[in-house]
Parts: structure tokens; C-alpha cells; sequence
């Protein structure tokens, strides 16, 4: 299948879920990082980069595609920049273990280094500290956050990741999922290294250091990157009459 075929297939409008995915994403839009995994129940899937030159130029691949892991239970429809879904699919929530599908923009990127060790980095960058923390309380008014503990006058929170303590986040990327920190909906998802278990993440989306680095060198904040997830099957539905 040609890469334009499999972009159209993707961003098609018109399923059977209602969502349509391509006016979904920005007309700036420069950047896509689109991830498929083969079936809503899936842990694993690939990683593809695609760029335009212009809004309504046609997409080309950025690279070939890469490994990526996801929830230990699969995918479900997160919030972000497209419509809801249909209820009858999986719907993301806290706790659930599942990775989010739809198309999301990209937060911050963060790390252990010094933002100084990558010259070569254009992307907003938050350098971790022992006093960071991703709030997944949901009943805290900083849920679904990343703050620094010490630079909250009243911490609300019983339940957080201190996120400079954890393996996987030495290097990762904010994915926007759930802007509107609706309580229960999923919180704190990333883009982060791959652990050393293999049965899945806890809903975030991981990568090999190096596929991690080479996204990291690409992204571009001027060209407005989306991410956007979802399972195979969402996609031959979308392929239909090509």
C-alpha cells in the first residue's frame, strides 16, 4: 500500500464511530506521529512519522516506521482534539490501562538532562527534578498535571507519580490527552522509553531510546505536531473505496 493510501485511509472522513479524524487535525499541522496497533486489545504497535511542506500539501513518510508499546490492556477512545466517539467502543478512563486513540497535540517534551545537552532540540523541554510530580488524583485540583511539589502551597493529591524517580520518563514527551481534565478521563499519558518489562505500560505510549531520540530530533513546535493513535481495525474501515 502506497503511503498516501494508508494517510487517507487514516484521516478519512466518515466511520462508523462518527469521529472524523481529519478535520480533526490543524490546518497548520506540519508533523504527524501516527501509531497503529492491530487490534483494540493489542500491546504493541508501529510508529510512522509523516510531514507536508503546507496545509493541504500531500503527506509524506519522515523515516521508516518503528516498535512501539502500548497499554497492558489494549487502546480506548481518549479526549483530545477530535469528537467523541460512539459509545460502544472502548472509552478511555483512569486506571484503565489502555492507551488513549484519537488525535492529540503534543505537551512538553522532559527529561533528566540539563535542556543545555540538546542544542539540537526545538520542542519546549521540562527538565525533571526530585520534586516533580504527575498528579493522577481525581479528585485534585491538579489532576491530570505535571507540577513541582515544592512550588504548591497546598499539595491536594493522594495519588502521584514522582516522575524523576521512574526509569521511563529519563526521556519522554507529554501526550495532550484530556485537556480539559475531566475527572476519571485518563490522566498524566506519555510518550517514554520502553521498560524492561514487555506485557505493556500502564497506558502510555514507549519507545526505544533510540526511535525515542530520533522523534525528539524531529519534532518541530514551528510545524504544530499532532500525535494520532489508533487500532488497525478503526483503519480498514476507513480504507474503504481506495
Amino acid at each position: 500500500m502506497r503511503f498516501v493510501s494508508l494517510l487517507a485511509f487514516c484521516f478519512a472522513a466518515g466511520t462508523a464511530s462518527g469521529v472524523d479524524l481529519s478535520e480533526a487535525i490543524p490546518a497548520n499541522c506540519g508533523q504527524v506521529v501516527l501509531v497503529t496497533s492491530p487490534d483494540w486489545s493489542s500491546t504493541t504497535g508501529t510508529l510512522q512519522r509523516y510531514e507536508r511542506a503546507e496545509a493541504r500539501a500531500p503527506w509524506h513518510t519522515a523515516g521508516g516506521p518503528v516498535s512501539v508499546l502500548l497499554g497492558k490492556r489494549g487502546m480506548a477512545w481518549g479526549l483530545g482534539l477530535h469528537s467523541r466517539s460512539a459509545p460502544e467502543t472502548p472509552q478511555k478512563v483512569e486506571g484503565d490501562l489502555r492507551t488513549p486513540v484519537g488525535v492529540f497535540t503534543l505537551g512538553s517534551a522532559f527529561g533528566r538532562s540539563p535542556r543545555e545537552e540538546m542544542p539540537w532540540l526545538r520542542f519546549p523541554y521540562r527538565q525533571l527534578t526530585a520534586a516533580t510530580e504527575a498528579i493522577d488524583d481525581p479528585a485534585s485540583r491538579y489532576y491530570n498535571r505535571i507540577v513541582e511539589r515544592t512550588q504548591v502551597t497546598q499539595p491536594d493529591w493522594q495519588s502521584s507519580e514522582h516522575m524523576g524517580h521512574i526509569p521511563v520518563y529519563e526521556l519522554g514527551i507529554e501526550i495532550a490527552h484530556n485537556p480539559d481534565r475531566i475527572a476519571r478521563a485518563g490522566s498524566c499519558l506519555f510518550i517514554h522509553l520502553w521498560p524492561k518489562e514487555r506485557n505493556g505500560t500502564s497506558g502510555c505510549t514507549a519507545l526505544h531510546r533510540a526511535d525515542l531520540l530520533e522523534l525528539l530530533r524531529w519534532l518541530d513546535s514551528a510545524k504544530h505536531p499532532v500525535l494520532v493513535q489508533l487500532p488497525q481495525k478503526l483503519a480498514h474501515e476507513r480504507l474503504s473505496g481506495f
